[in-house]
């Protein structure tokens, strides 16, 4: 179209209008006038509602709120004395528990201040599936360096230390709503001391937290007192806030001198009994809190017992003693507090461990320091797993704790554990066992050939290399020499079966060594097979050096007439030894490099103290001299019996070990 078609002139537009043509807005021409008259009366309206002024004695809006009456508590009834504990779990867990969430590892000290993990793996427990609805208080970051009674130049705060830390989880706990703190006392004799300077310890802990020995000042605040032997009791008759009552309860539980501790069920006891504080309105949180020294005999229950409490929403504390590396049984230093009984110092042996529920070390018993029980850096596997899958803590109390250098029987204190070494808590952090379900464990170890050999090799028992060989072989004549050196031979022939076996079951996971990201099982694997190479070693350089020798050797000095073996460095028997001592030295070196401060290092490094190889000392003895003839023909008569010893009174008894 041309822009003078486009042009238009009035008149043109005024016959738009007419025709009824809209304008670009859409209004039509003749609806104009209407449109003006709406908006004026519309402005009118807005400013008439603008000049009205609103009344300020109106009343204003009032709400009313109201308050529910207060909750009085009422107290619980349980059954007092004998607690019987079911085999068998409830079908169903309690209805309306909100505190169900499985913690992460929780074992002093921990890093995380709340734990939200939920737990959602299957293993024994069973596949019970919980959600964390709400953040738990879980265990704070506590050094694990607790002192038990006195020894030389330690402290004497004693299991008391471990229950001041206490204070601060129950205060924490307190903080989210009112708690019910079970207190579980194990009643063997060897705890029995100890009982009485928790019970005077705790009478600071309720004032800290503002008990004052008054409910009124602490209503929050419930406890119940709970003991196990060979049996369970409910040492409170009922659920007290009164502090004497508690400390009065503790004081009065009775020694059982059965020897059997049934731990797992007292604590599984201690649950269902506080079960009504979990599940009826007004909910509170519930703690357990456990004083023994021992794994427990039931260690069978120890599954149920976990169950029963993350079911319930509850956390385990342990106040307990240390794991001995790698093996289960211990010697304690025992003395007597009964007078009727010997007051004499006595060793006894306790199971205490081990830290791991698989075994990961290899015992090869050698004479020698790296047979003595030394620290694992953590408390035994039952008992760990159970505070770290509820949420609590597990105590290692021990007297040397603090101690960094060789312990004497002089410096351990009583009723504690001959541990010889003890290592800095924050370094073993980096080797915590494996705290998963055991079937979960199974699974990632048969994953890996190495861990799957280690643990292999780790359930034989103790293996002894050579018991006590014949170092000294004196000449009579040739025939006698040989025949000693036969004979010597022979104790080499039996040990080295059994190391043969153990290294190539190690060897076996060479391959997969690599793969291995986890430092506990880098330093086990590796210093396993750097001991039975060690072993080895030393066995078939002895039997090679017997060899030769059978073969002839000669003395340099005339007079000499004995031939003396003696350790050394060097390995010159054999290139297929003198390969595997290379191997042996540099396995144990890497474990002292990358593992310093943790028990792997110490045994590594007494191993390599010990040389691989042997050479030979020629000496004379005069077993070829004369022999000399006893002139002496005087007899001596039997020593007089001392009157004055058996006019004393007989000595007193001896307690059994065994029952402590």
């Amino acid at each position: 179209m041309s822009t003078d078609a486009i042009r238009s002139s009035p008149a043109s537009l005024s016959g738009a209008a007419d025709s009824g043509l809209v304008s670009p807005l859409g209004i039509q021409a003749g609806d104009m006038p209407a449109l003006f008259t709406s908006l004026l009366v519309h402005v009118i309206v807005l400013l008439a509602l603008g000049l009205v002024i609103i009344d300020p004695s109106t009343p204003p809006r009032t709400v009313t709120v109201i308050e529910s009456p207060a909750v009085v508590e009422e107290d619980v009834p349980l059954d007092p004395q004998e607690m019987v504990v079911a085999d068998e779990l409830p079908e169903a867990p309690g209805a309306g528990i909100d505190r169900t969430e499985g913690v992460a590892q929780a074992l002093a000290p921990v890093l995380a201040e709340v734990s939200v993990t939920p737990v959602t793996e299957s293993d024994p427990l069973g596949d019970l599936q919980l959600e964390p609805l709400e953040a738990l208080p879980t265990a704070q970051a506590f050094d694990e360096r607790i002192v038990v009674r006195g020894a030389v130049g330690v402290s004497t705060t004693g299991a008391t230390g471990a229950v001041d830390r206490l204070t601060a989880e129950i205060a924490a706990s307190l903080d989210q709503r009112p708690t019910v703190v079970c207190w579980v006392f194990d009643r063997s004799v060897s705890l029995s001391a100890q009982r009485k300077e928790i019970a005077a310890r705790l009478e600071r802990v309720f004032d800290e937290l503002g008990a004052n020995r008054s409910r009124r000042n602490r209503p929050d605040l419930t406890n119940l007192v709970v003991a196990f032997g060979k049996d369970v009791t409910l040492v409170t008759p009922k659920p007290t806030h009164e502090v004497a009552e508690v400390i009065e309860a503790i004081n009065a539980v009775p020694v059982d001198d059965s020897g059997v501790e049934m731990t797992f069920r007292a604590i599984r006891a201690a649950a269902e009994a506080a079960r009504i504080f979990r599940t009826s309105a007004p909910k509170r949180n519930v703690m357990i809190v456990v004083f023994t020294d021992e794994v427990g005999n039931d260690v069978d229950m120890a599954d149920q017992a976990t169950k029963e409490c993350l079911t319930l929403g509850i956390p385990v504390y342990v106040v307990g003693v240390p794991a001995p590396f790698g093996i289960r049984e211990v010697r304690m230093k025992y003395v007597e507090l009964d007078p009727k009984y010997d007051q004499g110092e006595q060793w006894a042996v306790i199971e205490q461990g081990p830290e791991t529920h698989f075994p990961e070390v290899v015992h090869i018993r050698s004479d020698r320091l790296a047979d003595e029980a030394i620290d694992s850096g953590f408390g035994p596997f039952r008992l760990s797993k159970l505070c770290a899958d509820t949420g609590g803590i597990y105590f290692r109390v021990h007297g040397n704790s603090g101690e960094r250098g060789r312990v004497t029987n002089q410096m351990t204190p009583p009723m504690q554990a001959q541990l010889r070494y003890f290592f800095d808590p924050q370094v073993m952090l980096a080797y915590q066992p494996d705290y998963r379900g055991v079937a979960r464990q199974e699974q990632d170890i048969k994953k890996n050939r190495a861990k799957e050999a280690l643990v292999e090799a780790a359930r034989s028992s103790q293996v002894d290399p050579m018991a006590a060989p014949r170092m000294v072989f004196p000449r009579q004549d040739d025939g006698t020499l040989a025949q000693l050196l036969s004979e010597a031979q022979r104790t080499a022939a039996v040990a080295a079966p059994r190391l043969d076996d153990l290294h190539g079951k190690l060897s076996a996971g060479l391959a997969d060594r690599p793969q291995v990201t986890e430092r506990r099982w880098q330093a086990a694997y590796d210093l396993a097979l750097g001991r039975v190479l060690a072993a080895k070693v030393r066995t078939d350089a002895y039997n090679q050096m017997l060899a030769q020798a059978k073969l002839g050797m000669k003395f340099k000095d005339a007079k000499s007439d004995t031939w003396t073996l003696e350790p050394s460095d060097e390995v010159t028997v054999g290139s297929q030894t003198e390969k595997q001592a290379k191997q042996a030295r540099e396995l144990l070196e890497r474990v002292v490099a990358e593992h310093d401060g943790t028990p792997w290092a110490l045994v590594a490094g007494e191993e390599l103290r010990v040389p691989l190889g042997y050479r030979w000392r020629e000496s004379h003895t005069g077993v070829n001299d004369p022999k000399m003839q006893d002139g002496n023909g005087n007899n001596n008569p039997t020593a007089p019996n001392d009157d004055k010893k058996r006019m004393l009174a007989p000595p007193k008894p001896k307690r059994d070990l065994k029952r402590l």
